[in-house]
């Protein structure tokens, strides 16, 4: 069994910051655990060690009192437009995460799109995550803590004089 049905979610907010400090921020993965209510940081594994394609870096989250790991592969890293990774539990394949940006209007500023994409879990896998978690459907649970990650990475962003200034530029 696949799970090819199983809902994608994009969620998307506006940042007064500029791209490519959008982007440096979402692709350092070191940092994720300040804006996620899910992710509570990452590491990057051997080399390379940064956010290029090919790059490995293990995830590290949280919901309650469960605690896992992931493992997870750039695929995607264009610095100011996009940053994706496949994300894998042990052998279990389960998805595809990533930003994308487009320039923001002519006053500056970026539009951060989040995106859970391909989900590759098969059908007990995912029902055992679901379950284990209390999340109930994945892509509501995805949708709540991706809309939480950008407004915490928005007001991150927006209150740092370093990335407005570079707006600006």
């Amino acid at each position: 069994m696949t799970s090819a049905g199983r809902e994608s979610v994009s969620v998307r907010t506006e940042i007064a910051a500029a791209p490519d400090a959008v982007w440096a921020a979402v692709s350092d993965v070191t940092r994720m655990g300040e804006w996620s209510p899910e992710c509570t940081g990452a590491d990057w594994r051997g080399a390379p060690a940064g956010p290029v394609l090919g790059a490995r870096f293990r995830g590290r989250n949280r919901k309650g009192g469960i605690r896992w790991s992931t493992v997870c592969r750039v695929v995607e890293a264009e610095p100011g437009r996009a940053f994706a990774w496949d994300v894998s539990f042990g052998p279990i394949p389960v998805a595809r995460w990533g930003f994308r940006l487009t320039p923001g209007d002519p006053d500056g500023g970026a539009t951060l799109v989040e995106q859970f994409w391909q989900d590759r879990r098969d059908r007990l896998s995912a029902w055992t995550t679901e379950t284990v978690l209390r999340t109930g459907d994945r892509a509501d649970w995805n949708r709540r803590n991706m809309t939480l990650t950008l407004a915490a990475l928005k007001r991150s962003l927006e209150a740092d004089p370093a990335a407005a200034a570079a707006q600006d530029h």
